[in-house]
Parts: structure tokens; sequence; C-alpha cells
């Protein structure tokens, strides 16, 4: 049996933008045969370059253009270049010429679809990993129909129909919103070292003085597929001065409003007043012992479900990763599974539901005309 024909795809909306993506599936030494489609800045072939690990490059050997690409499988490829038509129909052009069959846009717009089915095709043009875009594509198939069940069952069923779907509001949520993950700490902790080691380059700051984080600095990525945006926020602190404070309550705004807190204690310091109101009040949270690799001065008086780390050797950090995706993820839906995945659709849902309760039916609202 011969092997299927590479496709291509592309994942942005069409027109001109600033960037588009294309994806393509198959064998990887496509790019690399002569002459190359691809020249890596690193000098390396598209075969040889880390899964996950964006790569710059030039494409073309007539009037090369800078373009971006990232291997995000063994036969996959996702290539980001200039959002202009003339861009990305050369680069269309130059992989069919190599045997690669073009497929539609996964943002097409059906004709006639009604609005669940146009906001499932907008959210996938918002995914920002390709895990989180195969649930949405899947919901194009199957919320739509899912919702047009509803009207037609009986009281006691639509309402255990639309709690099923409720039970995935969070999750559906976001697919299109990275899951908003907060350090905090006293100050030089080590969080920003800590959110390094997470996305692997220098976002934070890292400076030996207390007090260096004075804002909420942001950096997004992917764990397990699935987007999180870390926050490194003030270290938390008695007598900070003016412009510390204001960058204290901003700290204190996220860690309200966060999906999950992680607690950093400098286990190579003697526990301190602070560290114990902080467990106190935010022990719903991961705690973790950083600076383990240095000498433990916190002895039993470190929680026992603390997990220990250290930034500078990179120890424990694949388990606090693992125990951040279980925390946040703690279950995935079924494939083809119907989840809400608008803030609109998850109210107009709790209104119907609230209907059936109440002996009405209201569900005709999440499908206007």
């Amino acid at each position: 049996m011969s092997a299927p024909s590479p496709i291509v795809r592309r994942l942005t909306p069409a027109g001109a933008g600033a960037v588009a993506v294309l994806h393509l599936e198959g064998p990887p030494p496509l790019l690399d045969e002569a002459p190359r489609l691809f020249c890596a800045a690193n000098g390396r072939p598209v075969v040889e370059q880390p899964i996950d690990r964006v790569c710059y490059g030039e494409w073309g050997t007539d009037s090369p253009e800078s373009i971006v690409i990232c291997t995000t499988g063994p036969s996959e490829v996702e290539i980001h270049c200039h959002g202009g038509r003339a861009a990305v129909a050369r680069i269309m052009a130059d992989l069919e010429s190599r045997g690669c069959k073009p497929r539609p846009s996964f943002t097409v717009p059906s004709h006639g679809e009604g609005l669940i089915a146009k906001e499932c095709r907008e959210a996938v043009t918002r995914a920002t990993t390709l895990r989180t875009a195969d649930h949405l594509l899947q919901q194009l198939e199957v919320l739509p129909a899912a919702i047009d069940r509803l009207a037609d069952l009986p009281a006691d069923e639509q309402q255990l129909a639309i709690e099923s779907l409720l039970r995935w509001a969070d999750f559906g949520l976001h697919l299109t919103q990275p899951w908003r993950v907060v350090l905090c700490g006293r100050p030089n902790v080590g969080k920003s070292s800590l959110i390094n080691a997470f996305v692997g380059y220098s976002r934070s700051i890292v400076f030996d003085q207390p007090g260096t984080t004075r804002d909420v600095v942001t950096v997004e990525t992917a764990l397990d597929g699935w987007p999180i945006e870390f926050a490194d926020t003030a270290g938390l602190r008695e007598d900070p001065d003016e412009l510390e404070t204001e960058g204290i309550e901003r700290a204190q705004l996220r860690l309200v409003t966060a999906d999950l807190r992680v607690v950093l204690i400098d286990v190579s310091q003697s526990p301190t007043d602070a560290d114990r109101e902080l467990l106190t009040a935010w022990g719903d949270g991961i705690i973790v012992a950083h600076k383990c690799d240095l000498d433990d001065a916190w002895g039993c008086e470190t929680p026992p479900t603390a997990i220990r780390v250290s930034s500078v050797t990179k120890a424990g950090v694949d388990q606090l990763i693992a125990t951040i995706v279980k925390r946040l993820v703690p279950q995935v839906c079924e494939p083809m599974t119907p989840v809400p995945i608008s803030q609109r659709q998850i109210e107009v849902l709790q209104r119907a539901l609230d209907g059936c309760r109440n002996g009405g039916n209201v569900i005709n609202e999440i499908r206007p005309s």
C-alpha cells in the first residue's frame, strides 16, 4: 500500500493578516529534499529540529523569505510566515510542487450555518495549541447537534443533558483562554527563576535584590498541550516601599482570580512569620520547597505536601509541571463529547437549566436565528 500524500492546511483565517500559520502533515524529509524549501538559521535540517521548539530560518532559494517553523510531531510541522496573500500563495505552491495536497482551511465558513457553529469556527482561530484546536474542531461537529436535540427531549432528560454540558464549562472556556497560574512568595524566593525554568528562556528578570519584581510579569506557554499563563508577582513582605505596595496589591488581585496558586518557600532560609501567613492563606495551592539544592533550613517545618524543586539543577521541575497540569485539567472529556466553548453559551445554558428546574423551557435562547 502506498503512503498517503502529505497535506497542508491554513490554520489562520483567509485573507491578508500580520501572520499566517500553515499546518503540514507529511514525511519530515519533505522540506529537506534538494533544493531545500527551508534553511534553518542553526544549519540543521528539519528532521533534526527538536519537537515543539521554534526554529527561525529562510524559505526558498530565490528571494528567500524569513519565516518560523515548529515541528509539532513526528510528521507534523507548523509554518509561520508573513500573512500577506503572496507569501502564503508562494509557500503553498512550493509545497504542492513536492506533492502536498491542499485541504480546506479549518476556518472556512459554511453558508447557512447557525450561531453555535459560527462560534465554534471562530474559536478555532483563537486556539493556541494543536490539542485545544482538536477539541474545538470536534465541537464544530457535535455541539450544534447536541444543542438542537435539547429542545426535543422530555423535561427531565433535558435537565440532565444541560447539566452534562455545563459539567465541562470551565474546560470549554479554557480551550481559547489560558489557565492562569500565579506564583507567590516572599521577595527573592525564586519565583522569576522558576518561571524561566518552566518556559526554557529568561522571560522574567532575575536579580538578588528583594523587591525587584514590582509589577505582574506574565508569560504564556503550553504544558502537555494546554495553554497556561504564568504570573510572576511582586514578593509579599512587610514594610514595602510605596512603589512596591502597588505591585503587592496587584499580586493580591491576581492571587484571588487565579485558576491555581503556586506558593514558594525558600528552604535555604529559616522560616518567617510571613512564610507561615502565606501558607495559611493559600494552603489550597501547590507548595514548592524551592532552592532544594542548598542546605535545608526548614527541617521538620517543611509542609509534608511540598514539592522540592531547584531552578538551578532542575530537580523536581518535571514533577511540579505534572502536578500543575493535573490540578488544572484533572479530567479530559472523551472524544466527541459536546462542550460549551463560550461565556454566552454557558450563560444561556444556565438560564435554560434554571428554566427546566422551574418547569419552563428556554432552550431556543441558545440558538437564535
